[in-house]
């Protein structure tokens, strides 16, 4: 077999082997589910999953709840991504926390006051993890044959194609990569919204003084000279 030859099959593979790596990594993603019961039930092998949340909570200081929920998150490892917040008003916050320690920072994120809503999310994305890393395995594999290929290589022609695939090759693997490390991020961090929003104070009781008592019962004289009984 000529270099020539073995180059076009192995570009043929590699082709071949991108049609499938577009298809897996642009694959429409699953809507959330309220629990990941059903993926579960599929395999009892272990299952990639992809959990966030979002909770509100009403609290009596938005500031002096931001500054606790930041504390309550460095303790569990996370962080804050985002914060908006104005004075006087709701904040949202964004949040980032090991996926095993979201059920305990929910439970904790709900004792800064009085808990409106809360709902999470669990996306299981094993086949799409499996998928990817098989493309890059494969894709890897024809990346060393053609390096082997170049280095072999004498004609002109046949080494620039070669490189050009290769250039190809790797821009396809580095996406690839790319779409992993992205994946494997969100399994083992969770998304967190939280929203903190004021509680309404309660308006005092009014305490009527003397004056006050002498103008209500006049009042109610005044009332009965004109009407002694409501008609039915």
């Amino acid at each position: 077999m000529t270099l020539r030859l073995a180059a076009l099959l192995i570009i043929t593979l590699s082709t071949q082997v991108a049609c499938a790596a577009k298809q897996a990594a642009f694959e429409p993603s699953f809507a959330p589910q309220e629990t990941a019961g059903a993926a579960e039930m599929k395999s009892p092998a272990h299952r990639e999953l992809i959990k966030s949340a979002s909770i509100e909570v009403l609290v009596p200081s938005v500031p002096a709840s931001i500054e606790a929920t930041t504390r309550l998150v460095t303790d569990a490892g996370g962080y804050v991504s985002n914060s908006i917040a104005r004075q006087g008003s709701t904040a949202h916050l964004k949040l980032r926390v090991p996926a095993h320690q979201l059920t305990e920072l929910l439970g904790n994120l709900a004792k800064l006051g009085e808990e409106k809503h809360r709902q999470v999310f669990v996306q299981d994305v094993t086949d799409q993890v499996a998928d990817l890393d098989a493309v890059l395995t494969n894709k890897r594999a024809l990346r060393d044959r053609l390096r082997l290929l170049l280095m072999r290589a004498n004609d002109v022609k046949d080494i620039i194609a070669v490189e050009g695939e290769l250039t190809r090759l790797q821009t396809e693997i580095d996406a690839i990569e790319g779409s992993l490390k992205r994946l494997r991020n969100d399994i083992a961090y969770s998304a967190v919204d939280l929203q903190l929003t004021p509680r309404a104070e309660e308006k005092p009781r009014k305490i009527l003084g003397p004056l006050g008592y002498l103008f209500k019962g006049t009042g109610w004289v005044l009332k009965k000279l004109w009407v002694i009984r409501d008609g039915e």
